[in-house]
């Protein structure tokens, strides 16, 4: 669905309104370039050439902008994980775990931001609510690998404790306490699959 772009009328000239979208392009430069601190109503008001209430219209404040963000971010990786996967199993959750890593590497700020790791404020039961579909495609893909008696609540348990492994060592690479590749994230993703059959 395509945003209506309004326009406002300033000193005799009519010029397109920033709609929600650039709004959050908008918030999204500046975060990835300066940190999620650096994002404010004013500082992302000043970058399109408004002024802070024209923000408000879209958004309550930093923490609804930010959220917003970071639920973007997880519809990304969503599609990013499950675009074309391969139809054998362990390919498709060997490929899976690759593309969580890829996306990771190339989208850091965003992904710290997802995952509340700079203390940025963001709603963390929406993010949670709002990961749930992203949960149960993880589920459908990691279920076949248990076997076939095996419940859905075996695999939702398994792709939590997947998820936190993914999460874990992405954690601990972007600390720089330890420099996981995608091998090793792999790996280990796959010996913990293979030990909950």
């Amino acid at each position: 669905m395509t945003e209506e772009r309004k326009t406002r009328v300033r000193r005799g000239k009519s010029r397109p309104v920033a709609g929600r979208s650039d709004i959050l392009d908008a918030a999204r430069t500046i975060g990835v370039r300066d940190g999620w601190g650096a994002v404010t109503i004013r500082a992302v008001a000043n970058k399109l050439g408004y002024s802070s209430p024209l923000l408000y219209e879209h958004f309550r404040d930093k923490e609804h902008l930010l959220t917003d963000i970071a639920l973007d971010g997880l519809a990304q990786l969503h599609a990013f994980l499950a675009a074309d996967l391969p139809e054998e199993n362990k390919a498709a959750a060997a490929v899976m775990m690759e593309r969580y890593w890829a996306f990771m590497i190339e989208n850091t700020q965003l992904y710290r931001l997802m995952n509340g790791m700079d203390g940025a404020p963001i709603n963390h039961e929406e993010i949670a609510q709002a990961a749930q579909p992203f949960c149960m495609f993880l589920a459908g893909v990691v279920q076949p690998l248990l076997g076939k008696d095996a419940t859905e609540a075996e695999a939702t348990l398994l792709t939590y404790e997947l998820w936190a492994l993914l999460h874990g060592m992405a954690a601990l690479y972007l600390d720089r306490s330890i420099s996981f590749d995608v091998e090793r994230v792999v790996g280990a993703g796959l010996r913990l699959i293979a030990g909950a059959r």
